[in-house]
């Protein structure tokens, strides 16, 4: 089932999923922008709707939210003198001829070496594998110091990838997994994003429970996550 609320000038659609293990009415708003109705069996639609309408401030904030979230770094053209991110600090590309294939920093710059012709496509493929590597290496590291902040948890298998609309995400069945592109930003940045993710743990919904242990395990969340979105967004 699909329904749709008006708040203010925006229309919001939502979707209705009938469960048998439910006993109560559950509103979920998710990263990619979907607002998720979890309702019993044989609930009425008319009651459904009362209770997604009288939470639509709350709905509207937690969409802006996340629009704010949004990654939106810059596409790049992989040519020598660009910069790119790394960490926090920006280094100058200078794509080189060499023997063999590989990525390093050297004295503010990212030297890229490929064999034959210094071909941008090339130098895309090399870095991006560059950044997954690193990202792989720094977030296990984060992970590991953030999770001494917390008591009973379990560890999180923990995966990297390309994700178009969030920084993070928390699934139910213990998989963390963050966007490479957060290895752009500075490891406080970082931090905060699996600190944020961690307390998904303990509460699944961004509710006031959710912000009051973020901001007692993290009391300057909100100054990090200032800085990742001046960073990159």
């Amino acid at each position: 089932m699909v329904g749709t609320l008006s708040y203010g000038r925006d229309t919001i659609r939502y979707e209705v999923r009938f469960l048998a293990s439910r006993q109560t009415l559950a509103i979920e708003v998710h990263p990619d922008s979907r607002v998720l109705v979890r309702a019993p069996l044989g609930c009425p639609e008319a009651l459904i709707a009362e209770r997604v309408q009288k939470r639509a401030a709350w709905i509207s904030r937690q969409l802006a939210e996340f629009e704010r979230y949004r990654p939106r770094t810059p596409a790049r053209q992989y040519v020598n003198g660009e910069s790119h991110l790394y960490l926090g600090r920006q280094y100058r590309l200078k794509l080189l001829h060499g023997a063999s294939a590989g990525v390093k920093l050297a004295r503010g710059q990212l030297l890229v070496s490929l064999p034959g012709e210094a071909d941008p496509d090339r130098a895309k493929v090399l870095l991006h594998r560059w950044y997954l590597d690193r990202a792989r290496v720094v977030f296990d590291e984060v992970l590991e110091a953030s999770l001494r902040r917390f008591k009973g948890i379990d560890h999180p298998r923990l995966s990297v990838r390309t994700m178009q609309s969030r920084w993070g995400s928390l699934s139910r069945a213990g998989t963390m997994t963050l966007n490479v592109n957060l290895v752009l930003a500075p490891r406080s940045c970082i931090e905060y994003v699996v600190i944020h993710e961690l307390c998904h743990t303990r509460h699944r919904d961004h509710d006031a429970r959710f912000f009051k242990l973020l901001g007692q395990v993290m009391p300057d969340w909100e100054e990090r996550k200032r800085k990742l979105e001046s960073a990159l967004l």
